[in-house]
């Protein structure tokens, strides 16, 4: 069929790296759950951003994942070509912007380059790569050593290291939604900056084993990193999420900064 479109598909062109969303996401996650100074959130975030406080500071999470990705739809060939697997470490706080509660990923890494586009391209997820490490039982299975999470960045390793198989089956709880502030430019000043925050509500499919462990978290950083403001304050609470599986980019809404959410599958609201 013929496009009616002045700028007909394939736009831009017909090599594309990664699917449209949504993606199906499966995989395992580690997280380590602590408070950071409310202070040091501050300073690093926009004053948009209100944090929810706990007994010390702001409810912070450092996760990993590691993923296996497909588009849901497509013939088989397609599929087989855009699907793949990365790893992934985020920094997340807790808190409300602009009256809508989440978690606001702050900070993101990967190791995969179209995980890496397809985010920040589509959500404006501010993922940079990284070198991330994953080894041990739970990222390789039955018999491995104990289970270890790293992130090396340019001027700091933050570790993740887990005390045997030991665990605490909990029950699934629902996700927050994922809070995205997205800033979009026009090159050449054709048209003002836009500003949105993107509410992005990752579908559940299959919600996996969810348990509680036993841990440790470290944080090694040059002097003057950013980071160092980071370091957890208190206990450490730290969980598991094996074989999960997830369809993300499904359910997406935008608030503009001056107006409502809008959700584009509701034209004209």
């Amino acid at each position: 069929m013929t496009s009616s479109r002045q700028f007909a598909d394939p736009w831009p062109a017909p090599g594309a790296s990664w699917a449209d969303p949504p993606w199906i996401m499966s995989g395992t996650s580690v997280t380590a759950w602590f408070e950071t100074p409310v202070a040091a959130v501050a300073a690093l975030l926009s004053p948009a951003f209100e944090p929810l406080t706990g007994a010390a500071g702001v409810p912070t999470r450092l996760r990993f994942y590691q993923i296996d990705y497909e588009p849901p739809d497509g013939g088989a060939e397609f599929r087989r070509r855009m699907a793949g697997r990365f790893r992934e470490a985020v920094i997340a706080f807790k808190g409300r912007i602009a009256g809508h509660e989440g978690e606001y990923s702050a900070y993101m890494w990967t190791d995969c380059a179209s995980y890496l586009y397809w985010g920040r391209e589509n959500f404006g997820w501010p993922l940079v790569s990284g070198d991330i490490e994953l080894t041990g039982h739970l990222w390789e299975g039955p018999g491995g050593a104990e289970t270890h999470s790293q992130l090396r960045a340019h001027d700091f390793i933050y570790t993740l290291d887990l005390d045997g198989p030991t665990a605490e089956d909990m029950p699934a709880v629902p996700g927050p939604s994922w809070l995205t502030p997205r800033r979009i430019l026009f090159p050449g000043g054709s048209e003002a900056e836009r500003r949105d925050l993107l509410l992005v509500r990752p579908a559940v499919l299959e919600a996996g084993r969810f348990t509680r462990r036993a841990g440790r978290v470290r944080l090694d950083a040059s002097a003057g990193s950013w980071i160092t403001s980071l370091a957890p304050l208190g206990e450490v609470d730290i969980h598991a999420l094996e074989g999960f599986r997830i369809c993300v980019g499904d359910d997406v809404s935008t608030v503009r900064e001056a107006g409502e959410a809008r959700d584009p599958r509701r034209p004209g609201q």
